[in-house]
């Protein structure tokens, strides 16, 4: 296919000269003459009507079938020489067979060179190794630049031919991006055409990077991350060093890939520590990669302030994180009230079970300032004294804190009477159930506080007659003796709570009543059987108790619940046993505005009676086993397994605040650990306690160190005050320096010059300037080169707004590059290769036949055809002259 393009149309504006042409010949005719001036004029017309053709610059568009290819051969480090001796030895093969119209070579590593044959690609001499990249003419197989190979290829196409690119590479760069190349290639019409290359080790594994957590403490306990890369599974070796020292050791199976492996380690001193991780893998075929160093700010051991409310003996918490490597001082809340100097030097406070009235105004307000305004830490650990007097609620320690406490309310006067099921439904645990359960009801009350105990079968017994609780051993002796017989009647036991709760002029009179519920009807007509009948005999089923033909049995309990109810005496119900009736259970308990609970085990039935009666009292403080629940994840709770600690024996009730993050829960809704930011600092509330009272049992758990060594540590006191902080990351084969600013209070210092000098492992040196790129933050890019022998050292310098003070504060810092990441010999990355042969038009591992193969994208070539116009605008021109100046051509014809 073929067509004709024009470069400009303004000649054909010259035309208009033909009709003033032919007018001064028509002029000019004379007898014989006549016929030599129209052929004349003629000829002077087609000349001229050439001549603008010509000035138009035509030009003919011939589509091309010739081919031209590009092989461009990745001959970085990673790329395995053996591939590459046959990957040149198909290169001619190919060429020999399909005789492309034209064939380019470009071999590429870091920078690339585009060659004219496959000697010339044998002959090529390249540099091996990291190091500087001192000759331009080189490559250096250090990288991989894949951008720059392909961008190569461009230029050596031949004009107007079929374009076509074949990438021989494993498609790991390590610097350019060839993603930048693409928009160039679809320009050129060039399609991509992706081999994959062997890479030169098959059985390698190295270590990827070192992972330290923020915030490094002196003697602290610490887990470091070795991650590391296998190509196949092996067994292996590492090592983790701390300066020359090793300090663990683990040996392990390396799976194919990514591989992470923990170490809990101390640093012994505070400063700049350098961690080396290496791993010795079996068969393992390149060891230039096998160990990584990274360089690590280790701060001095973290100051805690541990203030204790309760027992003076309770310093099973400090003990734990003096053992955690911290320094930890102890103090009363008397103390931390009258000595301001106490809180100078510490990194977090801990307030362990103390009473709010004991702290004065002084002592919360300076805890406010230590938190908000120094980046202190602080830890609020509940216990039994935290709702001395009023509690902390809306005290100004609460407003520092992520949740808000309920006031606790006064207590009440309680008339309490418990009506215990000891039917023969209730035998072996389940009655010691019930009288573990009113033991512990008698051990809740105040002295002052009425209970009454009924135990009942057919018929109702006093165990221990309604009068203020006194002497609780005696009511507990009483309940002892209880044994089980006979069979139900719930009707009856109500009617003598009632009996005992009538005369009561106590604020709260409450029942509650344990049973499984199977019991005797009421009376048909409560009204007229009396209240000591015991009515119909017939018994409730579990799967309905009021069947439709017998609904008004119902009548007799609901009459007799609502009498309760009228007289403000409510009713709760516990359900206890193998089979029960929860609907009935659950329902007269509806009708005395009570609650319904079913305990799943014998061993539940005293925390359910313990719960009911500090709901009745309004108790923030809950005495009853649980284990806690993970809502969230955080660095604070990370790798403790709370699915193997024990139970906690009791918590405080509090509500989460709204911008605060829950990590435990003791119950649905009600936070154990919960954690948030308050000015520059950070407050943790464990609503539980933390020693042999509620946490006796986490004493012994391995987690229970551990978990508070993290609790301290994520809470600690940062980098709040004025200063310069920095560090040097690496990114690739660039060294990344970033510099943050800050002020007094925090405030943001800007308009500064800060410059670092860099000292490359050769011991040259330079220096460069950081930008800022933030408000009190300062950046610059520093390239580097991979070496062996030594790292790369920077350090600050004194400049405009900059104090040599502040330079010697902040240090020096060192950056280890012992290898570049051409030498993490990775798999070929297929998806990159599919994806450019995908986005470009081409085919992924081709076949040969596949890459010369007309896909309709044929190349143009250009023919000028001005030159044609020109040649006949002269022609005729000499025709015309040969007319006028050979008349005897004219007299012949005549």
């Amino acid at each position: 296919m073929s067509g004709m393009t024009v470069g400009s149309y303004w000649p054909l504006a010259l035309l208009v000269v033909l009709p003033v042409v032919w007018f001064l010949a028509w002029r000019n005719r004379v007898g014989a003459g006549r016929l030599r001036m129209t052929s004349a004029t003629v000829l002077r017309s087609l000349a001229l009507v050439a001549i603008v053709f010509a000035l138009m610059r035509p030009t003919l568009q011939i589509k091309s079938a010739d081919l031209s290819v590009a092989y461009v051969v990745d001959i970085s480090a990673s790329v395995s020489p053996h591939f590459l001796d046959q990957a040149l030895k198909w290169i001619g093969q190919v060429n020999a067979k399909h005789k492309p119209a034209q064939s380019r070579l470009v071999v590429f590593a870091d920078r690339a060179k585009l060659l004219d044959s496959v000697d010339e690609a044998r002959s090529l001499t390249v540099a091996t190794g990291d190091g500087p990249r001192s000759r331009q003419d080189l490559i250096h197989q250090s990288a991989t630049n894949l951008e720059t190979g392909l961008l190569a290829a461009v230029p050596g196409f031949e004009a107007g031919s079929i374009k076509r690119i074949v990438l021989l590479s494993d498609g790991n760069e390590t610097e350019g991006d060839v993603w930048r190349a693409l928009a160039r290639l679809r320009a050129e019409g060039v399609r991509v055409f992706t081999i994959p290359a062997e890479t030169t080790a098959e059985n390698d594994a190295w270590v990827a990077a070192i992972v330290v957590p923020e915030g490094v403490h002196e003697r602290t306990a610490v887990d470091v991350e070795a991650r590391l890369f296998s190509q196949q599974r092996a067994a292996a070796q590492v090592d983790l060093l701390i300066g020359d020292r090793v300090a663990a050791s683990r040996a392990v199976v390396l799976a194919p890939g990514d591989n992470r492996v923990a170490f809990n380690v101390h640093f012994l001193r505070a400063g700049l520590q350098r961690v080396t991780a290496r791993v010795r893998a079996k068969g393992d075929q390149f060891p230039g990669n096998d160990a990584l160093t990274d360089e690590v700010l280790v701060r001095p051991r973290l100051r805690v302030l541990f203030v204790e409310g309760g027992k003076s003996g309770a310093r099973y918490l400090a003990d734990a994180l003096t053992e955690q490597g911290m320094r930890v001082s102890s103090a009363s809340p008397q103390n931390l009230s009258d000595d301001a100097r106490l809180l100078a030097d510490k990194d977090v406070v801990i307030l362990s079970d103390v009473r709010a009235d004991s702290l004065s105004r002084d002592a919360s307000q300076r805890l406010q300032a230590f938190v908000r305004d120094q980046g202190g830490g602080l830890i609020f650990v509940a216990g039994e004294n935290t709702y001395g007097q009023e509690g902390f609620a809306k005290s100004e320690v609460e407003k520092l804190l992520p949740v808000k406490f309920e006031a606790k309310r006064k207590r009440q006067d309680i008339d309490l009477v418990l009506l215990l099921d000891r039917s023969s439904s209730m035998r072996r645990g389940k009655i010691e159930a019930a009288k573990s359960a009113a033991m512990a009801t008698v051990d809740l009350l105040d002295p002052e506080q009425g209970l009454a105990v009924v135990a009942f079968d057919s018929m109702p017994q006093s165990v221990v007659p309604l009068a203020p609780v006194g002497d609780k051993r005696k009511a507990q002796e009483l309940i002892s003796r209880m044994t089980s017989s006979g069979q139900t009647n719930i009707y009856t036991a109500l009617l003598e709570a009632q009996r005992l709760l009538m005369q009561s002029k106590a604020e709260v009179k409450h029942i509650i009543l344990l049973s499984d519920g199977y019991t005797a009807r009421a009376p048909d007509n409560p009204s007229q059987s009396g209240r000591g009948s015991r009515g119909r005999t017939r018994f409730v089923n579990g799967s309905d108790p009021w069947p439709k033909d017998e609904e008004p049995l119902a009548n007799g309990f609901r009459s007799i619940v609502s009498e309760l109810a009228a007289a403000n005496i409510t009713l709760s119900t516990v359900i206890l046993g193998e089979g029960y009736d929860l609907e009935f259970m659950c329902t007269i308990a509806k009708w005395g505005h009570g609650r319904c609970y079913l305990a799943k085990t014998d061993e539940d039935t005293p925390g359910l009676f313990v719960g009911e009666i500090r709901r009745l009292r309004g108790d923030s403080v809950v005495e009853e086993p649980f284990r806690p629940h993970v809502k969230a994840w955080s660095p604070t709770i990370a790798g403790v397994d709370f699915a193997a600690a024990p139970a906690l024996k009791g918590y405080v009730e509090s509500k989460p605040k709204r911008f605060s993050d829950v990590l435990l829960e003791a119950k649905k809704d009600l936070p154990l650990l919960a954690e948030t930011h308050y000015g520059l600092g950070k407050t943790v509330l464990f609503a539980s306690d933390a020693k042999d009272r509620w946490a006796a049992d986490w004493l012994r758990w391995p987690g229970y160190s551990t978990l508070w060594a993290q609790v301290v540590r994520d809470s600690a006191r940062r980098d709040a005050g004025d200063g310069l902080s920095w560090r040097v990351v690496r990114d690739g084969s660039n060294a990344l320096v970033q510099l943050t600013a800050l002020g007094a209070g925090g405030s943001f210092r800007n308009g500064l010059w800060p410059q670092a000098r860099v000292t490359a492992p050769s011991g040259s040196s330079s220096v460069v300037a950081l930008r800022q790129v933030a408000p009190g933050r300062y950046a610059a890019q520093v390239p580097l080169t991979a070496s062996v022998s030594a790292p790369w050292h920077f350090e600050l310098l004194a400049s405009r707004g900059i104090s040599a003070a502040e330079v010697a504060r902040a240090g020096a810092r060192n950056l280890f590059y012992a290898y570049s990441d051409e030498y993490r010999l990775l798999p070929a990355n297929l998806p990159l290769l599919r994806a450019l042969s995908e986005q470009t038009g081409g085919v992924f591992t081709p076949a040969a036949e596949q890459i010369f193969k007309p896909l309709g994208d044929g190349g143009v070539t250009s023919a000028p055809l001005w030159r044609y116009f020109v040649a006949v605008a002269l022609l005729l021109f000499l025709i015309d002259i040969l007319v006028r100046r050979a008349p005897w051509l004219w007299h012949r014809a005549r």
